[in-house]
């Protein structure tokens, strides 16, 4: 996005897109985020974005790991001091 002050509708709708996503948004809020997208290009490319990246990683997450990740997650666990 542009460094400019953006319009607080594009505010509003940029702070609600996860949750939107997520379809974890009120009817109103619903609403509200998709009469925005209706009208402005720039909002609704951000959402395509977003949407899109969500499959992107579902469909990742039903890969298998592969063994060799696997082993190094393990280790980074078995490495890691924290509770």
């Amino acid at each position: 996005m542009s460094t400019q002050a953006r319009p607080e509708p594009c505010l509003q709708a940029e702070r609600c897109m996860q949750a939107y996503v997520d379809r974890a948004l009120s009817v109103e809020e619903v609403r509200t985020v998709e009469e925005h997208l209706a009208v402005c290009p720039t909002c609704a490319k951000c959402y395509s974005f977003e949407a899109g990246m969500r499959t992107v990683v579902r469909q990742a997450c039903d890969e298998p790991c592969p063994d060799s990740l696997r082993a190094q997650l393990k280790k980074i666990c078995a490495d890691c001091d924290c509770e």
